[in-house]
């Protein structure tokens, strides 16, 4: 057991330092320092709480909820199509595919 938990830490030093990881907190750093970026999350946000009172109160299908729901998706388009965000997104993208990687490797015998 000893072995494993010593190559997991060895793995974690080697994603610590590969660039993929190193560029998506870069990337996580700038988006979560910007204030528009803060802003347009916190409108998000906003959206959301409105949409989930509007599903406590109203039918789904009722104008409120729909405007609701419009609401939303204008406020998450915008927030993801924000230039940070959206180089955010790209880098996870790559950190994803490594991860995936590895949990393939590690438990391809499983499935």
């Amino acid at each position: 057991m000893q072995h494993y938990l010593k190559l997991a830490y060895e793995l974690k030093e080697l994603l610590e330092k590969d660039e993929r990881f190193i560029l998506l907190a870069e990337k996580e750093k700038a988006m979560e320092n910007n204030e528009e970026v803060m802003a347009l999350s916190y409108n998000k946000d906003l959206k959301e709480t409105y949409l989930s009172d509007a599903l406590k109160h109203f039918d789904r299908n009722s104008p409120e909820v729909k405007h609701a729901h419009v609401e939303l998706f204008r406020a998450s388009d915008k927030l993801d199509n924000h230039p940070l965000v959206k180089e955010y997104l790209e880098a996870y993208k790559e950190v994803e595919k490594v991860l995936q990687q590895i949990n393939d490797i590690l438990f391809k015998d499983l499935s």
